[in-house]
């Protein structure tokens, strides 16, 4: 019994920055807590990612997207893979379980998104497969499970234009807390506050300085939010991979965060236990 939480895309929108060293998949995380699953963003082969690591996709329950960004959320395809399992494996009730969490702006738009898809059905969900969609506004807090409960804090992305969360997942093992894609802003630093694992996006190389203000974190402002938020361990994604490791956490000690903090990697492991 406990919580496992699995990276299974820790990448960029583009693979192969200078050097294939660093190809790794776009964002996905896979929490298991006592056999519930969730997913913490869900991009282009997040569901092959899941395979390798010995779960099945079509028992996914829940899926929570931070904002709607390819690299981080292939939702059609994930959706369409869930209704044809469903359509030909009727006999697993559990493939026909899904329930999106995503900010409400994205729950608004994606009927036309699903009906581009899928105009053979007049953009309808299969009689088989009918996800559920939860909006996530400010401050929204939803029970996916007894003693779990998942909290979204807006947060700034993409100019400001992109509806955007960070999440926190409180569970009886602890709290995880996931960035997604954003600045240095009050909903990032409320959704890690004493975190015992903080999911946090550097998408920004050291000294960068977003004048156009765009919208992602230095390893500076990296510690600056972690210091301030109290995270516990700190596990870097989204980072190009540019800058050393080495170079990058000394800039995050910089900004004032002393405790563990990590660049993660495809296919890393975390665990959370009574």
């Amino acid at each position: 019994m406990g919580l496992k939480v699995i990276a299974l895309g820790t990448g960029v929108c583009s693979n192969c920055y200078m050097s294939c060293e660093y190809d790794r998949r776009p964002l996905g995380f896979l929490l298991d807590i006592d056999g519930t699953l969730l997913l913490l963003d869900c991009a282009e082969g997040t569901r092959h990612q899941l395979q390798k690591v010995g779960y099945d996709y079509g028992y996914v329950q829940h899926v929570a997207i931070s904002h709607a960004h390819p690299d981080h959320a292939a939702l059609p395809q994930f959706l369409q893979a869930k209704s044809c399992r469903r359509i030909f494996n009727d006999d697993h009730n559990e493939f026909g379980v899904c329930t999106v969490y995503m900010p409400e702006k994205l729950v608004e738009g994606f009927d036309a998104v699903w009906r581009w898809h899928v105009p053979e059905n007049e953009g309808k969900y299969w009689a088989e497969f009918t996800p559920r969609f939860v909006p996530m506004s400010e401050a929204s807090a939803v029970g996916i499970a007894p003693g779990v409960e998942l909290k979204s804090y807006p947060v700034y992305h993409a100019f400001g234009r992109h509806p955007s969360v960070a999440y926190r997942v409180e569970t009886p093992y602890g709290v995880v807390a996931y960035s997604g894609d954003t600045a240095k802003c009050p909903g990032l630093i409320e959704a890690a506050r004493d975190a015992d694992l903080f999911i946090c996006e550097q998408s920004f190389r050291i000294g960068f300085q977003d004048k156009a203000k765009y919208g992602h974190l230095t390893p500076f402002e990296v510690g600056e939010v972690c210091q301030e938020a109290n995270a516990q361990h700190v596990r870097l994604v989204h980072y190009i991979g540019l800058d050393a490791e080495s170079d990058v956490i000394a800039e995050i000690r910089r900004g004032g965060y002393n405790g563990d903090v990590k660049r993660a990697v495809d296919f890393d492991v975390w665990t959370l236990d009574q």
